[in-house]
């Protein structure tokens, strides 16, 4: 059977992270892996858009599209494209968006949402159509049966998940030279464990992984690292020293397996702190960059947001991966309902405290939380194009261009200057080839008007 994976178009939107972050399609990769015995190809579109020529050509029996909640409006676009061209040919859907509000999906032309992981998932759905039998007895999906939609019981979760296959890089390759991760071209995003333990309010990666954490071995990781031969390893772990026994073991298989890369990690504050010769032993073998969501500079909006941090732990792991020469990618979440003297205190207070990189995202209620439920009657707009952390769902106190003017003064104010960017490419650190594009970024977001052009107007698009 012919299967066509789909990574949908990126943003029309002038400002927008897809500037500096446009990685492997890591999901559609492993779901690749995970159904060998049929003939698959994957479609990225946000360097291809030939899907007609690829319908036409391929005629594939089977398409499966992912995406974040920015990306339902082009996925739902993708497959009504596909459906058209191809009535006969199954359209599947899965991710984070369409697992936790499938209803979203409920069109016509989705014949099937993957609920969850789609590993075992989605070859079994394949094999059930391949052999044409019910897809009834396939659990974890939602599906039209005779135009009405119905629900299979949910699917365990996978309990091994160094079982998971290594992503099929290969099918990818062409698309190789397009993608880059900030600063570095052609980066290999690497997975280490999924779910998390933490229950931040604004966060939907503990709810879509049932609040369980799984941890893959450090001997299965490594035989990751060791089949790409990318300079660069992602590892895509919102929480990568989770698991602190596992982290230390990796630590010395790839030192005893000589590996030489820089690594880009996400992790927790307090993580850092408790642990500091961990963090210098990952320094020496390559740790490079670390994201920290700080998320708030007092005590009292740490609370709010469940957390489970505190200011002066930020602190004391701001000195600790300096201390390692670490670079750090710290992480704030701007409250619509600022004025210009929280911004003021939030661009003082990353000033003193020696951020590489700070980001700067808006609070946004994502769909699957409990907090998306609490302000949905409050949105300014249903547009899920504009989900992307970086423009306002909620109303805001100040006027929309002033508030934007903020945003624009706070990435403005703070960010790295030209001299440590460049002080980094005559290190080897980062490509020459990132400068342009930490430019053309710079000057986007810095730009208040650039926050609303393209932007669609505040309700007058419903989801799709």
């Amino acid at each position: 059977m012919k299967i066509l994976l789909i990574q949908p178009r990126g943003s029309d939107l002038m400002v927008g992270f897809t500037l500096m972050v446009r990685p492997e399609p890591l999901a559609l990769e492993i779901l690749a892996a995970a159904v060998p015995e049929h003939e698959v190809q994957i479609l990225d579109m946000r360097i291809d858009q030939a899907l007609p020529e690829t319908l036409a050509s391929f005629r594939p029996d089977v398409v499966g599209v992912t995406g974040y909640t920015t990306d339902v409006p082009r996925m739902l676009e993708t497959c009504a494209e596909v459906k058209a061209c191809l009535p006969e040919t199954t359209t599947v859907v899965g991710g984070y968006h369409a697992s936790l509000k499938p209803d979203d999906f409920d069109k016509e032309f989705v014949d099937v949402i993957v609920v969850g992981e789609g590993e075992v998932t989605f070859k079994e759905l394949c094999s059930a159509l391949e052999n044409r039998q019910s897809l009834d007895a396939v659990e974890g999906i939602m599906y039209r049966k005779n135009g009405t939609p119905v629900a299979t019981p949910p699917r365990p979760q996978i309990a091994d998940i160094d079982q998971i296959p290594l992503p099929a890089r290969h099918l990818t390759d062409r698309y190789r030279s397009h993608y880059h991760f900030h600063f570095w071209d052609n980066p290999a995003l690497v997975e280490t464990a999924r779910g998390c333990p933490y229950r931040c309010t604004f966060c939907a990666v503990w709810k879509f992984h049932r609040r369980k954490c799984r941890v893959m071995s450090a001997a299965r990781v490594l035989k990751d690292l060791e089949a790409t031969d990318s300079r660069v390893i992602c590892f895509v772990d919102d929480n990568f020293f989770q698991s602190v026994r596992r982290s230390r073991e990796l630590y010395k298989l790839i030192k005893a397996a000589g590996i030489k890369k820089q690594y880009w990690i996400q992790a927790r504050a307090d993580t850092v702190v408790r642990y500091p010769d961990m963090i210098k032993e990952w320094a020496e073998i390559g740790l490079d960059s670390a994201l920290i969501g700080f998320e708030k500079i007092n005590e009292s909006e740490l609370d709010k947001i469940n957390k489970h941090s505190s200011v002066s732990m930020n602190e004391a792991a701001i000195r600790i991966l300096n201390e390692n020469k670490v670079d750090m990618w710290g992480s704030f979440i701007i409250d619509p309902q600022w004025t210009k003297p929280d911004f003021d205190a939030l661009i003082e207070y990353v000033r003193n405290s020696n951020i590489c990189f700070p980001l700067f995202t808006i609070l946004t209620p994502l769909p699957g939380t409990a907090f998306f439920q609490e302000k949905v009657g409050e949105m300014i707009t249903k547009n899920y194009e504009v989900f992307d952390l970086l423009h306002t769902v909620l109303p805001t106190k100040l006027p929309l261009n002033d508030f934007y003017a903020n945003m624009a003064r706070l990435y403005g104010s703070t960010t790295l200057g030209w001299k440590g960017l460049k002080d980094r490419i005559r290190a080897g650190r980062v490509p020459v080839s990132a400068l342009e594009r930490a430019r053309e970024l710079l000057r986007k977001v810095t730009d208040p008007e650039a926050y609303l052009t393209g932007m669609p107007s505040c309700g007058d698009k419903p989801v799709p």
